[in-house]
């Protein structure tokens, strides 16, 4: 590893993470072009948490090959791009500060870089850890310690090992295999560390849970977890874990210095999870049968709590609770705008409101939780953060002119078209089929897409992607507009096909490539068309003539690629060779090659190739991208490339091969797309010290879209419809603030002249309460007099009576002095006695100590002897203790860092509470004080209540005579309320009758739905039947076809048998009768002889050989059977339109029938009312109401005249109506039928005769009574049910009937010989 090694910017203006990627070119001359990333759209979701909140609007995700830092509120990115040499990034991980960040790549050997996030000036610091121990190309998943000192790493396949860095000096401090011994787990998922303990790690995987013990001395493993099996018995898969930080508790009392308990939430492939405390499974938290969905990641959440995800986009809150599981499930979610889709990752904002999910399908999606407790689960919203991406691959790009805009196409069957200048998906549409192909239209309306069943022009609205037209070009992978907009080029296989843009004509096809067309490119004048294909050859096709007129054929390359310059002075393109070829325009011949300078593989092949090749409009820069995902650009001088190919400037932006490359018409912007499903966006600069430039300055983009008509008629009608609301409300709001104008005057002058009222009563009290004022204070001078006067002759009596209390006090403290003195002379008699007693006693101890003493000296010099033997023993232990002792000391040492730090931090927090507390408690004193004062006051105001409470009472005198004066006023309103009453029981009454009403009209319409719904039953059940039908008659067809190809073929084969036949017949009897010429001479055998010489000379006429036919006849054959294939084509197209119309005539009849039953439906319910009507003509009418209903139904088909007679005349219309559409269905039947016998035998359509609708003699006699017009009805309906179906079955055997004798008669002229 390189120490201290730093990025190489050209701005220094920002912070470290908001540097510009780095390059990668040769050590020669500087190229003269460069490219800086702008944007991405697109994101990696198979990356370990690849998504990270930063800060509160910073967003770390990785897209493509680099780590991106997203700006929520501008909507920036900045970039740390991956290494040079690495394949694509694997993991990530932030450190608890998000001041570092460290960054996993695959490569030949795993490697992780480290980038210190707090630089201030240049390019941010980075550290490179890589290790020969961790036997795999890359590493799993990443962690920081708490104390962000360390970097723990889990390796992968095959031999899954665990590292341990101190990334600070880039030191290994240990690498150990995460399995034990023996163990038969299998991939290991994810390595963790604790989230207090630094010296505390884990990992987990498939059957696999173990923790670890880290230091700088290694790692060692502390003993196995016992968790609980899985139901079948073997090892649970262990898909995601996370230390809590919040929930560590103090041990042994809360004693300082105590070990902190680490908890742990474990989550299996089977939704269950398990809480590990101190090595020991605490609680189990079961998943529900409903979503007992695998958790892939836990993240934690709040106070103690975590969130979880998993498969089908499942999320789910737990918070911590006081039952067994110690944890509670909240609130549990679905993305539902990926269904199907895998929650990878979470983050949570700095602030816990936003949480962010990463999907497998490379989306992600933003959560508000700041309400996430008082919302239902079902309620809770997720929406795209940012936009929506690729899922899968993107396979084509393209760009507008006259727009900002950019249009790619996926595999995931979506076609997405991204406004470059706002950072935004504007459109997006999925369509059923694979897209392989897009081209965008110079003026922005339309676009080219090919998919995998046909080619699409497709119409860009305001919101929309509509296809208007199709062509039949399956699997198109190369499409592309004319410089011009007028024509485009489609890939047919090896055909390459131009049509006209504005008419959607075939203006011609060019034909020539031996393989797959792979690249097209128009010249500059859109006359010439430049392509390049799997056979090695680079064409160039006037599309005038569309002919060959130059090429270049190399056998041994497969081009991918091809571009023109824009004076067409040089092509260049690119293929498996791993070349940049430079072809002269005038000839196609090859100029030069510029190697890509990759190694080749096994089977002799380039490990790494040139997929793309593009040129900028103005022809200065030369770009050509690899199938490792980098990008090269090229100086052009002249339309040569600038030093020979070796100055370039190359970046790696993909973590897959390159799809497509576009560069905008001001050559500003380079677009590629990739595998990886990124959308990638550069800068095009000139020289690397070059800033970016504004994309688009200096072009006036259009702003014009398209919109339908229905549309627009749409947005017309509702705009409508809300100024007529708009209108409404306005007149509505008018008329409110004018009413509440009026009450509220009318409430001000009401309130005017009560304040003035209350203001002269309060007046007259206020000067009441003055005088009474006054002589209070009369009063109160008097009896402060009497009561001085009275303290005086209290004051003298005291003091008389305590000066005789002093006195004999005095007299008893002298009697007490005498007694003490006494005391005192008897006790120091007392204790010279006690000391002479105590020197005899000293004496007598003193010696016998000293014998003891002695006896002590020799004990204790034995002692000694022993203490030095002991001593060398001990200090051999003391030296391995020092040793055991000294790892702990340094553990304990940095573990109570830790906790100082949290103590002194906790000390000055305590130190800036107490400064408060202190400012708090002066203010509270001064508050007690003013306090004090507010009392005084309060005890003057007391005394001046007790004056007011009796002038209230005063008030409250009159205040009662104005209660009762009130009451009779509520009287006289309540007695207004109970005649309002009766009249409101007389509206219910009224309503009671017209509800009655309502129920009747009810049943009267519950008939008429049930007969609908039979009805409509019926049509179901003949729509399923009519599909049946169709079904079986577009099988027969297609046997029909067959059976006709067969009899062709087949008789074709017995004509040339039966010329063959007779040819040899003819042969055989002119050499018959020449061999019985011949016989006659066998007597002579000279004669003989010449007779068999000229027998031999007139039948061996041709020598005999195997030649093959001869070319231009079986290219006529060719010709003959593509025309007569196309022939039988147009046949089978007009049968299918022809059985297309009878189908729709058929829908269209039976949807007739069945208006024209309901109307007589109808129509015989209203004739049963009448007849009723009439029959009780002298009764009078039920109701006004219920007449006027029956006679605004009859108003309208009874006319002036009125009765039975004009509604029978009407019905006898519908009736005859429907006996001239049944006549006129069979009729169409009927040619339908002919026709098809006309082109099953091949015969001329005859011209249809006119069909005349005759008149019944029921018409012509005008009206006729219907005695029984129920019965008769019924009779009607189940006679049309039953003729369509009949129709339909007849037509059934009809085509059978027609087959049996096509097959029947073209066999009978095949035993014929018959040439038809």
């Amino acid at each position: 590893p390189v120490h201290g090694e730093r990025f190489r910017s050209g701005d220094d203006r920002h912070p470290p993470y908001l540097s510009a990627a780095k390059e990668r070119a040769t050590p020669v001359v500087m190229a003269t072009a460069t490219i800086a990333p702008r944007h991405v759209f697109g994101a990696k979701g198979d990356v370990a948490d690849n998504v990270t909140y930063v800060d509160e609007t910073t967003v770390a995700y990785v897209a493509g090959h680099q780590l991106v830092l997203f700006h929520v509120e501008t909507k920036t990115q900045r970039f740390i791009p991956g290494q040079a040499d690495t394949e694509a990034i694997t993991a990530i991980a932030f450190s608890q500060c998000k001041s570092y960040v460290a960054v996993a790549e695959r490569a030949e050997r795993g490697v992780i870089t480290v980038y210190d996030l707090t630089t201030t000036t240049g390019s941010p610091r980075k550290r490179v850890l890589a290790s020969t121990d961790v036997g795999s190309k890359e590493y799993v998943s990443v962690a920081f310690s708490p104390d962000g000192k360390w970097v723990i790493a889990q390796g992968g396949a095959p031999e899954w090992n665990v590292t341990l860095w101190n990334w600070e000096r880039c030191k290994q401090l240990a690498c150990v295999p995460a399995k034990p011994l023996g163990s038969d787990a299998g991939a290991v998922r994810q390595v963790r560390f604790a989230a207090h303990d630094p010296g505390l790690a884990s990992c987990a995987g498939e059957g696999l849970f173990r923790t670890f013990k880290c230091a700088e001395s290694g790692v060692r493993a502390l003993p196995d977890v016992k968790l609980p099996p899985a139901k079948s018995g073997a090892s649970k898969n262990y898909t995601a874990h996370c230390w809590l930080p919040d929930d560590a508790e103090v041990t042994d009392g809360g004693e300082e210095g105590a070990e902190r308990r680490e908890r742990c939430v474990l989550a299996t492939d089977g939704g269950e999870l398990l809480v590990v405390e101190l090595n020991e499974v605490k609680a189990t938290i079961p998943c529900a049968r409903s979503d007992s969905k695998g958790v892939d990641c836990v993240i934690p959440y709040g106070v103690g709590g975590f969130v979880c995800g998993g498969a089908d986009g499942t999320v789910s809150v737990y918070e911590k609770t006081d039952e067994k599981e110690l944890y509670k499930r909240v609130k549990h979610f679905v993305i539902k705008q990926s269904p199907g889709a895998r929650v990878t990752a979470l983050a949570l904002s700095p602030t816990d409101e936003t949480l962010l999910c990463s999907t497998d399908d490379n989306q992600m999606y933003e959560v508000d939780m700041s309400n996430v407790d008082v919302v239902k689960s079902e309620d809770i919203e997720c929406s795209l953060f940012t936009q929506g991406h690729h899922t899968q691959g993107v396979t084509g790009v393209d760009l507008c002119v006259r727009k900002p805009l950019a249009v790619t196409c996926s595999s995931d069957k979506s076609v997405r078209v991204w406004n470059y200048l706002d950072k935004a998906d504007e459109i997006c549409k999925f369509f059923a089929e694979e897209a392989h192909s897009v081209a965008f239209h110079p003026s922005g309306l339309h676009v080219l897409v090919g998919f995998s069943d046909k080619l699409r022009l497709c119409n860009l609205l305001m919101d929309d992607i509509r296809p208007y037209r199709e062509f039949s070009i399956k699997g198109c992978r190369e499409c592309s507009f004319s410089n011009g907009g007028k024509y485009f080029a489609a890939v047919n296989g090896p055909v390459i096909q131009v049509y006209n843009m504005y008419t959607c004509e075939n203006v011609g096809n060019c034909r020539g490539h031996g393989g797959k067309v792979t690249g097209i490119a128009f010249s500059a004048d859109d006359k010439r068309l430049i392509s390049t294909g799997l056979d090695g050859a680079v064409y160039e096709w006037s599309l005038s003539t569309f002919q060959r007129e130059k090429e270049n054929v190399i056998k041994s390359n497969e081009y991918a690629s091809v571009a023109v310059a824009p004076d067409d002075g040089y092509v260049y393109a690119v293929g498996s060779d791993a070349t940049l070829k430079q072809l002269d325009g005038e000839d196609l011949m090859l100029n030069e090659e510029f190697a890509l300078g990759t190694d080749r593989g096994e089977s002799g092949r380039p490990t790494e190739t040139f997929t793309r090749v593009r040129l900028t409009n103005g022809g200065r820069r030369l770009f050509a991208a690899t199938s490792t995902g980098a990008v090269r650009a090229y100086g052009l001088d002249g339309g040569r490339v600038v030093g020979e190919g070796k100055e370039y400037k190359e970046l790696r932006c993909h973590a897959g091969p390159v799809t497509g490359m576009r560069v905008n018409f001001d050559d500003t912007l380079l677009f590629c797309v990739g595998e990886d499903g990124v959308l990638s966006v550069f800068d095009v600069k000139e020289r690397a010290m070059e800033g970016a430039t504004k994309a688009g300055e200096g072009m006036v983009f259009a702003q014009e879209v398209l919109m339908t008509k229905a549309d627009l008629e749409d947005i017309r009608s509702r705009m409508h419809e809300l100024e007529v609301q708009v209108n409404e409300l306005t007149l509505q709001g008018e008329y409110q603030l004018r009413l509440k104008d009026l009450n509220m005057n009318e409430k001000i002058k009401d309130l005017t002249d009560k304040f003035q009222g209350e203001l002269e009563g309060e007046r007259s009290k206020y000067e009441a309460l003055l005088q009474e004022k006054n002589e209070l204070e009369m009063d109160f001078a008097d009896q402060m007099k009497t009561t001085e006067n009275k303290h005086a002759q209290a004051m003298a009596a005291t003091e008389s009576s305590f000066q005789n209390k002093i006195l004999n006090e005095i007299e008893r403290y002298q009697a007490l002095v005498e007694e003490k003195e006494e005391l005192n002379r008897g006790w120091d008699e007392q204790n010279t006695a006690l000391a002479e007693s105590h020197d005899r006693l000293v004496a007598d101890l003193t010696e016998e100590f000293a014998g003891k003493l002695q006896d002590e000296q020799m004990h204790s010099e034995t002692l000694r002897l022993q203490l030095e033997d002991s001593r060398a023993a001990a200090n051999e232990r003391e030296n391995q203790l020092e040793e055991d002792a000294d790892l702990e000391i340094d553990e304990l040492k940095e573990k109570y860092e830790l906790r100082l730090k949290e103590q002194r931090d906790v000390s000055l927090r305590l130190k800036g509470e107490n400064g408060i507390m202190k400012k708090k408690f002066t203010t509270m004193q001064k508050s007690i004080a003013e306090q004090k004062d507010e009392i005084a006051g309060l005890f003057t105001d007391k005394k001046n209540l007790y004056a007011t409470i009796a002038d209230l009472e005063k008030d409250v005198a009159g205040l009662k005579r104005e209660i009762r004066d009130r009451d009779e006023t509520i009287g006289d309103k309540e007695k207004r309320i109970y005649d309002l009453k009766k009249k409101n029981q007389e509206l219910e009454k009224f309503k009671f009758v017209l509800d009655f009403k309502i129920k009747e009209l009810k049943r009267t319409i519950e008939p008429r739905e049930q007969d609908i719904s039979d009805m409509k039953n019926q049509i179901t059940e003949m729509d399923k039947e009519l599909e049946r039908y169709n079904k079986s008659n577009t099988h027969l067809d297609l046997t029909i076809k067959d059976l006709r190809n067969k009899l062709l073929g087949m008789g074709q084969d017995v004509k040339r048998k039966q010329k063959a036949i007779e040819d040899r017949d003819s042969a055989i009897h002119s050499f018959q009768k020449d061999l019985h010429e011949a016989t006659k001479h066998v007597q002579t055998p000279k004669r003989l002889a010449e007779e068999v010489k000229s027998l031999y000379a007139k039948h061996m006429t041709q020598k005999i050989d195997d030649k093959p036919p001869d070319k231009d006849i079986q290219r006529e054959y060719n010709r003959q059977r593509e025309y007569l294939e196309k022939t039988i084509d147009q046949f089978k197209r007009k049968l299918a339109k022809d059985v297309e119309t009878h189908k729709k005539d058929n829908m269209a009849l039976m949807n007739q029938n069945v208006a024209l039953i309901k109307e007589i439906n109808e129509l015989r319910r209203e004739t049963k009312m009448l007849r009723q009507s009439t029959s009780k003509a002298s009764a009078p009418a039920p109701s006004a109401h219920s007449s006027g209903r029956l006679a605004s139904k009859l108003g309208s088909r009874a006319g002036s005249r009125g009765g039975d007679d004009g509604l029978v005349r009407e019905v006898e219309t519908a009736r005859l109506e429907i006996a001239t559409l049944r006549a006129e269905s069979d009729a169409k039947d009927a040619r339908i039928a002919e026709l098809e016998e006309y082109i099953a035998e091949g015969e001329a359509i005859p011209e249809p005769a006119s069909v005349v609708r005759v008149a019944t003699p029921e018409k012509a006699s005008g009206a006729v009574r219907i005695p029984t017009l129920a019965a008769s009805a019924e009779v009607d309906e189940h006679a049309a049910a039953t003729r369509i179906q009949a129709v339909h079955r007849g037509r059934v055997a009809r085509e059978e009937v027609k087959v049996k004798k096509l097959v029947s008669g073209a066999l009978e002229n095949v035993a014929r010989g018959d040439d038809s």
